[in-house]
């Protein structure tokens, strides 16, 4: 069960240098939202890549984030009556939504980017949004690839789950 536990640890430390190195977007994003102000209201000329650059940055930081949501435990979630169940029942309803929704949704997102990606790649995809008309194949691989490190960090957590209580390996 180390193999297990050293790729585990390998994962988590990936996602969490993905995660540091993300939150750098930040500074671009604030850059060219202030950019767009200033040339909106002050020149009176909006800048046709402000937008597409906004959600593409966006849509980076927020989904290469998610993995490290889940290393530690700071995603939003509904835990009302969660955290009045007992340990096991907790460890139970665990095991039942990482199974039910989030593998099952992981599956679903990692197929359908996967396409997405595919298809922005081989047909030269380009955003219509504005008349820039970035190409769109970087940023559909950055949803891939967060996808896949979402699954990955989910796939560590719910082995995670089968830990014994008493610092036991996984059984």
């Amino acid at each position: 069960m180390k193999i297990f536990r050293s790729i585990g640890n390998i994962i988590t430390k990936a996602n969490d240098k993905i995660a540091l190195v993300a939150s750098f977007l930040i500074y671009p994003l604030v850059f060219v939202v202030v950019l767009e102000v200033f040339f909106r209201y002050v020149l009176s000329k909006p800048s046709p890549y402000t937008f597409d650059l906004t959600w593409m940055l966006y849509g980076a930081l927020v989904f290469l984030g998610g993995a490290y949501c889940i290393t530690h435990n700071v995603h939003v979630k509904a835990d009302i009556f969660y955290n009045m169940f007992p340990p096991i029942v907790k460890k139970i309803s665990d095991i039942v939504c990482y199974v039910l929704l989030f593998f099952t949704a992981a599956v679903a997102y990692i197929y359908s980017t996967s396409m997405m990606m595919k298809n922005a790649w081989v047909y030269h995809e380009i955003s219509r949004s504005t008349s820039w008309g970035p190409i769109t194949g970087p940023i559909k691989t950055v949803l891939f690839i967060s996808f896949v490190i979402l699954a990955l960090q989910g796939l560590v957590k719910f082995l995670q789950l089968f830990k014994r209580e008493k610092g036991g390996d996984a059984s």
